[in-house]
């Protein structure tokens, strides 16, 4: 049960509704008919919707018909598999019986997104249904496929099989929809990624930006890759599983930056541009073009999708260094000029081998130097307000310059859970991902130049994993399929119940509380000092100079405070929150087993979400418990200047025993959570949240104590 002050703090607090401004940045879509009024979820929102009539059951007693479409089509084999799986319906292929209810499946073009470009008509289809009949009629393939999603979101959406009387007539606003998998220094396993895949189908999601790193098995260079690397036959098996749901793999390689994965091994560490470094290749090396360009040709002969991503973001030490030409070659063409020659090569190389190259179009490239560009690039950042330069998206319009608008739902090692929401219960304001991409990708600016589509990134390296980012990859990419609906209001729930199903209970409470511990845990170890460990006491006086609890009580920390501050200053509030965030997350981790023992799809995801829970327990256990040793050290101070010495060994005594307790409680969690990450990863040093705690070493600390405490009890 939920304690009074736990219903207090959430009365207060506003748990019971999501909070979003009330400011749009642009005007709200039109909607024909809100089919969620009835109870239904959808996502993406259709572009045209018309009740028909009233809602009927959909029972076993319907057949399917197929008209242009084999049997063996990927959009007959979901909807018959799902059917089965998650209704207990076997929809039997039709035999003419009269009295039979219909459920047809027709490609047949030109029914739906008229006047449409032809890459967003492939994509349109036309839904029908009524109490005797239903008509899914795609105008191809991904059509088809898109309106049997559609079909499936309607029929779970509640607890009885149910459906409106409806027509739907549907299409993208944008060609692609383009979601990141990120493989830095960890690897997904391959079946994961074939569920991932049919979960992106599922929300008409239509390109995958794999960022591969480590793991690609590079065969010319094989000391690069991880024991677990996906062969070139893999990756072509996942493409084609990929493809078949209608859905492009694109490669993501780095240069010349992010590529210690690389120069990390003696026998690249040449390469480096500064060498004391790891982190950026010297791209004035040919050695360094030839070692890219052997791994560019070993993912062609991989990947034979239409595009590759040729990532050049975040170039820090580009022109730093002083003994291999690249300061020179700054100070001839400045770090702009040198941007725009090193994008130019590796662009025109995989473009003359048939690919269309996306890459990153942020500093150093300045907005002069655009039209230096191919016009053929695609700049994949793009609509990034902290990224665009003034002029910029004018200048790309006027190169002829396509564009994806990029959002990032997740980044950096800072969160085991996105900040999803524009306040936690710590009312630290932090971002506030549904409506930033509602605005963004619906109303920004960027839609005035020739945008291909969306990129929603999906930074998980460094700790989160990617089952808890999927909110934030469907909002952006719905939204890229139709600008301005649902709202972020709307969005919310209407993911809670595709993802999981309508019986998943108070689920979105528990991202808000997922949120919340994030956050705490977060702040309570991001500090410039990092935790330190309470003071030993002097092992004659026992004097044991109190600091920590005054230090970690301390409410530096405002309401604007920032996650990209953190290296600015410390969050010190930590032990004044502990006792509400305590029961938080206990009802956290009771939502959580209870969502275990009901959800009909993602039960994995309530899983990983329930390993970082358990966790975030285990973290305000420690600072109690640290808090709670350094009061006893104090208690024990005070009896030793007493003269009660047996009393003072005791104390110390016990302050050990709860420090090695602690350490050793450590155990719980930290497997827990590599057993949930090694369901879908192999194993990786980078699925240890704990690596800090360790840091502390409370081993060796309550070590020294019981060295002092065995001086004191010597007569």
């Amino acid at each position: 049960m939920v304690s009074e002050r736990l219903l207090r703090l959430r009365q207060i607090l506003g748990v019971g509704c999501l909070i979003f401004s009330a400011v749009c940045a642009g005007p709200p879509a039109s909607r024909t008919a809100d089919l969620s009024k009835l109870g239904y979820s959808l996502l993406p929102e259709p572009q045209q919707i018309e009740l028909t009539g009233a809602e009927f059951l959909f029972a076993p007693d319907w057949e399917l018909q197929l008209t242009g479409v084999a049997e063996d089509h990927v959009a007959v084999r979901t909807l018959r598999g799902r059917l089965a799986e998650e209704f207990g319906v076997d929809l039997p292929l039709g035999e003419g019986v009269d009295e039979k209810k219909v459920l047809q499946l027709e490609i047949s073009p030109g029914g739906a997104a008229q006047g449409q470009k032809e890459e967003l008509a492939q994509q349109g289809y036309v839904l029908d249904t009524a109490s005797q009949r239903i008509v899914i009629k795609g105008n191809a393939g991904p059509g088809l496929l898109f309106g049997v999603q559609t079909f499936l979101q309607l029929l779970g959406s509640r607890e009885e099989a149910s459906l409106p009387s409806c027509h739907i007539e549907d299409w993208p606003d944008l060609e692609l929809r383009v979601i990141h998998w990120c493989e830095k220094e960890h690897q997904s396993r391959f079946n994961t990624l074939k569920e991932y895949l049919d979960r992106a189908a599922e929300y008409k999601i239509n390109a995958i930006a794999w960022h591969l790193e480590n793991t690609f098995q590079y065969k010319r260079h094989p000391v690069i890759s991880t024991p677990y690397a996906f062969t070139r036959e893999e990756v072509r098996e996942l493409e084609e599983y990929a493809n078949e749901r209608y859905i492009e793999l694109i490669p993501m390689l780095d240069f010349p930056s992010h590529m210690s994965y690389v120069l990390k091994h003696p026998e690249y560490a040449h390469l480096r541009e500064l060498p004391e470094r790891s982190y950026s290749i010297c791209p004035t090396n040919e050695e360094s073009w030839k070692l890219l360009f052997d791994m560019f040709d070993e993912l062609l002969a991989a990947f034979h999708g239409k595009y590759f991503l040729f990532s050049t973001d975040e170039l820090f030490d580009l022109g730093k260094g002083p003994h291999c030409g690249c300061a020179a070659k700054v100070k001839s063409v400045g770090e702009s000029g040198f941007f725009v020659e090193l994008t130019r090569r590796a662009g025109c190389y995989l473009e003359e081998r048939g690919k269309r190259v996306m890459f990153w179009g942020e500093s150093p490239l300045e907005v002069a130097d655009i039209p230096k560009l191919p016009s053929t690039l695609i700049d994949a950042v793009a609509g990034t307000p902290t990224l665009e330069r003034e002029g910029e998206l004018e200048t790309e319009k006027r190169h002829g310059m396509q564009v994806l608008i990029y959002y990032s739902t997740k980044g950096g090692e800072k969160l085991l859970f996105p900040d999803y929401f524009p306040f936690s219960y710590h009312k630290i304001f932090s971002r506030n991902h549904l409506e930033n991409m509602y605005q963004r990708i619906s109303y920004g600016k960027v839609r005035e130049n020739d945008v291909l589509g969306t990129f929603i990134a999906g930074w998980d390296d460094h700790g989160p994993n990617l089952e808890v980012i999927w909110l934030g990859l469907v909002t952006g990419s719905s939204y890229g399929w139709h600008a301005g609906l649902p709202t972020p209001e709307e969005i919310f729930p209407r993911f809670i119940n595709t993802f999981y199903g309508h019986r998943s209970v108070e689920m979105d409470e528990v991202f808000r509380l997922m949120n919340d511990g994030s956050l705490f845990w977060t702040f309570a170890w991001n500090r410039k000092r990092g935790i330190e460990l309470p003071n030993l006491p002097e092992a004659r006086t026992l004097d044991n100079r109190p600091f920590w609890k005054a230090r970690y009580s301390r409410q530096s920390y405002t309401k604007d405070a920032h996650l990209d501050h953190l290296s600015e200053g410390p969050f010190e509030g930590t032990l004044r929150e502990l006792t509400r965030e305590k029961e938080l997350v206990l009802h956290l981790i009771e939502l959580l087993n209870q969502n275990l023992q009901v959800v009909e799809k993602r039960r994995y995801n309530v899983e990983v979400m329930l390993a970082i829970a358990v966790s975030y327990l285990h973290n305000i256990r420690l600072f109690e418990t640290l808090g709670q040793i350094e009061d006893i050290l104090s208690e024990a101070h005070r009896v030793h200047g007493e003269g009660r010495e047996a009393e003072a060994v005791s104390l110390l005594e016990k302050a050990e025993k709860m420090a090695r307790d602690i350490a050793e409680q450590r155990e719980t969690p930290q497997k827990g959570f590599a057993d949930a990450w090694m369901v879908s990863r192999f194993p990786s040093e980078q699925m240890d949240i704990f690596g800090r705690e360790e840091q502390l070493d409370l081993d060796e600390w309550a070590d020294d104590l019981r060295n002092i405490r065995g001086r004191l009890a010597r007569p």
